[in-house]
């Protein structure tokens, strides 16, 4: 029998579902597949579920990627079968079984950014929209394009599949990667002052309390351990006792990194920490950690930016050291999420953990140099994670009162959506930024969101998952402290070669966007 090609659809979940995640895809052009194999996964606000190929044939061209949000019906994949129940999808002009063959590739990446179809938000001052040679720019677009050594009042040729008919991110990344490697030249990065500073010694902690996804499942009978697993890649994590508190566990990460970094504590310039959940509101967590190391005299403050705040902490202290107002600093984070968590909340009471961690930065040019990390956000989506109670506005819980307020909530479905791009744009623009490919990467140190998450991260940026650091299985989500225990983690193991290259990159409440390079 003839062969031809079908254009096949994304699956429809109904009249009430229009969007779905593109979660995993196990397909790639020139695949042979059989009819009913598994060929991607997708995520709903309302469920998961397996998509599974309609019949058997040969891929032929794939018109999305990992980590897509995309329409119900849309355009999925293209594939030469013969399999007569899926003629009504022929794609005209384009037969098989030899006579016209298709070529067998990727199609370019999505023009999709964010959840609602909008540019992610500029990270310089640029109007969106801003006419350049007769197109319309995202600022995105116009600084990848300046990046490349370009002018975008000169560009011809290039698609404009964005929002508005705007030329995207995505559409002058697949510009440049058409063109010949000759033609395009990116500018050198322009430093003010030496920017990078040494990460001397690393060093994390977690709680002895280990508890496991079995015990919290007691309170929810109905529910099974895999499922558990198979959402968030969690099997356990470290809970605090009574007896422990944000302080005392920051002292022991901080302990490890100093002896790594063969530094004396007294050496200490300042001390900044990174938490959301500190012992007491006033005074910082930083003055008392530096009260029970002995350097009450140092500088020392707190930072919020949710599960980014390590991050956020690091490049201040970074700034700090290349602007001369320190040389040697603790950037710390502890967090003790279960005390914020609702055991009794099926949509959170699996997810968080209890950790910290410590870096010991100093001016060194030897030993392992972070560079300046990129910080951004998208407040659009403030409301994705919050705890409401505990500020001016709601201060103390009254006698007989909700204490809903009190705990983390979350909307998955969001966070989920949001993360998978912005993690995938914040590694994406650190290769751009420091001139380098997927390739060069060693490997990528992620805030431990979600393993699905990283999957599709991973499948979206071309970097493989066997060079992503995962430690959430074992430590669960632990805010703030997630990068910095999943680098001490790998520290530890002795997995990082001298000059590998590693990736930091976080998404915390806020929304929060941060990270980076560094080089061990």
């Amino acid at each position: 029998m003839d062969t031809f090609v079908a254009q096949i659809p994304i699956p429809s979940m109904g009249a009430t579902v229009h969007e779905l995640t593109l979660i995993d895809l196990d397909i790639e052009p020139g695949d042979s597949v059989e009819k009913g194999q598994k060929c991607a996964e997708f995520e709903s606000d309302k469920s998961a579920f397996d998509f599974e190929v309609p019949c058997s044939g040969t891929i032929q061209k794939i018109l999305v990627r990992a980590g897509d949000i995309v329409d119900a019906n849309s355009p999925f994949f293209w594939i030469e079968t013969d399999d007569a129940s899926q003629k009504h999808f022929e794609v005209s002009g384009q037969e098989g079984n030899g006579s016209n063959p298709v070529q067998a590739t990727k199609a370019s990446p999505a023009a999709f950014t964010a959840i609602d179809s909008q540019p992610a938000p500029a990270r310089v001052p640029l109007k969106s929209g801003a006419s350049m040679g007769g197109l319309k720019w995202t600022p995105k677009a116009i600084r990848i394009v300046k990046e490349a050594g370009l002018d975008p009042e000169i560009i011809s040729g290039i698609k404009a599949t964005g929002p508005g008919g705007r030329v995207s991110g995505d559409d002058v990344s697949s510009f440049l990667a058409d063109r010949p490697a000759t033609a395009v030249k990116p500018k050198p990065a322009v430093l003010k002052g030496r920017e990078t500073v040494c990460i001397a010694g690393i060093g994390f902690a977690v709680p002895e309390t280990v508890m496991t996804n079995k015990e919290i499942l007691k309170r929810f009978p109905d529910k099974d351990e895999n499922e558990i697993f198979k959402t968030t890649g969690i099997t356990q994590r470290h809970i605090a006792s009574e007896d422990d508190d944000v302080k005392s566990l920051a002292a022991k990460a901080c302990d490890h990194a100093l002896q790594m970094a063969g530094i004396d504590v007294s050496q200490i310039d300042g001390v900044i920490m990174a938490t959301i959940i500190p012992d007491q509101p006033v005074p910082s967590s930083a003055s008392a950690l530096a009260k029970h190391l002995g350097i009450p005299s140092v500088l020392a403050f707190d930072m919020n930016a949710a599960c980014s705040g390590w991050l956020y902490a690091l490049e201040t202290g970074r700034a700090f050291i290349s602007s001369g107002t320190a040389k040697i600093l603790l950037v710390v984070t502890a967090e003790l999420l279960s005390r914020i968590t609702n055991f009794d909340d099926y949509s959170t009471a699996f997810l968080f953990g209890d950790g910290a961690g410590a870096a010991v930065l100093t001016d060194s040019e030897s030993g392992h140099q972070l560079h300046r990390l990129e910080l951004s956000g998208n407040a659009d989506h403030y409301e994705a994670i919050q705890r409401v109670g505990g500020g001016a506005k709601n201060p103390i819980a009254q006698a007989g009162s909700d204490l809903s307020d009190f705990y983390l909530t979350m909307n998955g479905a969001v966070v989920f959506k949001c993360a998978v791009v912005a993690f995938s744009d914040i590694i994406e623009e650190t290769l751009r930024r420091e001139n380098i490919t997927a390739d060069d990467v060693a490997w990528i140190v992620p805030h431990q969101a979600n393993e699905r998450i990283l999957k599709a991260v991973s499948k979206r940026v071309g970097v493989p998952y066997e060079r992503f650091v995962v430690t959430i299985g074992k430590y669960a989500n632990t805010s703030a402290a997630s990068v910095s225990m999943a680098l001490g983690w790998a520290a530890e193991e002795g997995i990082f070669e001298p000059g590998d290259r590693i990736i930091f990159c976080s998404v915390g409440a806020g929304l929060t966007y941060a990270g980076g390079l560094m080089e061990w």
